[in-house]
């Protein structure tokens, strides 16, 4: 069976800069921040930039993030990352994002492979959402690439997925390789038949993305560590405009 086949126009770029606020700390100082990395890659035409929100905010601070949120452009987009936990939904409440996706909190809430195990804690998934939802903040589910979570993200009432790429970025073999890109391709053609939008992160770079959007109405990859690394040689807004080249 034949599987890719784009529905789309062309997959979109979204930047996650989270490392960014990780060598800000490492490096020490303000520079390179992840509000100059948001700002930066606005400016080369990416429309939408991601944030990881952790409770200790260790890296990113709470400073950024309205920072990078009101710095974004009219057409633009800013997505948070976030566990489902009493103290991030309360924050994400006052930052109001353009979108938020849900992602595990502790290991609990992690599938092996790092996406949400949402049959773990599927209740406590619809509350959430149904609770952003009221607030206008669509809301996404960071899941493994297989179709009884696309059907349980559905269920849930999100308004995307955003599938986990994890096992086929690690993949040491072409048959690993060819298995975890089937399973991917199968978990946006079903997400594609329920009419769930469907994105894709964790572990893409200018390499191994490319079949990657084969997949079947893929909206957007959220690419971070990949793009934030070539920077260091070719500068932050060269490395976003190969990626979007490579996109394209």
């Amino acid at each position: 069976m034949a599987f890719g086949g784009v529905q789309v126009a062309r997959t979109l770029l979204c930047v996650n800069i989270s490392h960014a606020a990780k060598l800000r700390e490492e490096l020490g100082g303000d520079v390179p921040g992840p509000v100059e990395a948001a700002a930066i890659c606005t400016q080369t035409g990416c429309k939408s930039i991601a944030v990881r929100l952790s409770q200790d905010r260790r890296y990113i601070r709470d400073s950024d993030l309205f920072a990078i949120r009101d710095a974004m452009p009219i057409n633009g987009n800013f997505c948070a990352e976030m566990a489902a936990d009493d103290e991030m939904i309360a924050f994400a409440k006052r930052l109001k994002p353009d979108r938020i996706t849900i992602v595990p909190g502790k290991k609990e809430e992690m599938t092996p492979n790092g996406g949400l195990d949402v049959r773990q804690s599927l209740a406590r998934t619809k509350d959430v959402v149904e609770l952003f939802r009221d607030e206008g903040i669509p809301v996404s589910l960071f899941i493994e690439p297989d179709r009884e979570a696309v059907d349980l993200a559905k269920g849930c009432g999100a308004e995307f997925v955003e599938i986990c790429t994890g096992a086929y970025s690690k993949a040491a073999d072409k048959a690993g390789i060819d298995r975890e890109i089937d399973r991917i391709y199968r978990a946006a053609e079903h997400a594609a038949d329920v009419r769930i939008k469907i994105h894709a992160e964790c572990g893409p770079n200018y390499v191994n993305v490319l079949p990657l959007l084969d997949a079947r109405e893929l909206l957007e990859l959220n690419i971070g560590r990949a793009i934030l690394s070539k920077s260091a040689s070719a500068g932050l807004s060269k490395a976003v405009q190969e990626m979007m080249e490579v996109l394209d």
